[in-house]
């Protein structure tokens, strides 16, 4: 008996809408079996920062009123600018989400909106007093200041950040969707991310005895080496990224 024209890809296509039915049907199932997630996840970060550490004395900033008026309700912010007796300075800031996730996202969104050129990030890794292992994203800033009447130059500055979720840490932003995603289906966890900065600018050729990067990016990594214990709870480990 002779085929019909059109027969076979018909039925090829029939095929493939069954298989999506047949998927989208499994994945709904899966939904409505699976647990549902803590409802008042357990923060990874305790929302203080000393007022004292590793030489430096820090004084509270509160926050920005940008920041108030574009972050839901529930964020908690904490910032404190450090400072030491040879002048050297530093940013230090938590930001941990509430019920909504826009409260946390990736720096390279807003810094720019704020001047900042980046000129690359790294990975660094940084040796807590505690003994645990953190790895931070550094990125490179930069941006023109005016120091004088005709007198332009460059700033540079190092932007030290990470995210610290419920148990784990990962200075990547893919790694942290990715987490919020398959911990919820595989473990039952919900995280309530945290996003960590601690910032310096690089003052050579702007103040006497000033750091150049090589300088301000290992006094960041011995600061946040002695800072970060004491915010981060204990039992946080870094994410194999």
């Amino acid at each position: 008996m002779s085929k019909l024209p059109g027969l076979e890809p018909r039925r090829g296509s029939l095929a493939r809408v069954l298989f999506l039915f047949a998927l989208g049907g499994g994945t709904a199932a899966l939904c409505l079996l699976l647990p549902t997630p803590n409802t008042t996840p357990k923060a990874g970060v305790i929302m203080d920062l000393p007022e004292s550490i590793a030489g430096f004395t820090g004084k509270i900033i509160p926050a920005t009123p940008g920041e108030i008026a574009t972050l839901p309700s529930d964020t908690q912010i904490v910032r404190r600018e450090y400072v030491n007796l040879g002048g050297d300075r530093i940013m230090a800031s938590i930001v941990l989400s509430g019920g909504e996730k826009r409260s946390i996202h990736r720096p390279e969104v807003c810094l720019p909106a704020q001047g900042w050129s980046m000129r690359g990030g790294k990975v660094e890794q940084v040796s807590l007093a505690d003994g645990r292992d953190l790895k931070v994203m550094d990125l490179s800033l930069t941006r023109d200041v005016e120091v004088g009447p005709g007198d332009r130059r460059k700033l540079y500055a190092d932007y030290f950040y990470w995210f610290v979720g419920n148990g784990v840490t990962t200075p990547h932003h893919w790694s942290r969707v990715f987490l919020t995603s398959f911990d919820r289906i595989t473990k039952n966890i919900n995280h309530r991310w945290a996003y960590v900065i601690v910032m310096s600018i690089v003052t050579e050729g702007f103040v006497p005895n000033g750091k150049n990067e090589g300088q301000t990016v290992e006094m960041l990594k011995q600061f946040t080496a002695q800072i970060a214990p004491t915010f981060m709870r204990g039992g946080i480990q870094t994410s194999e990224d």
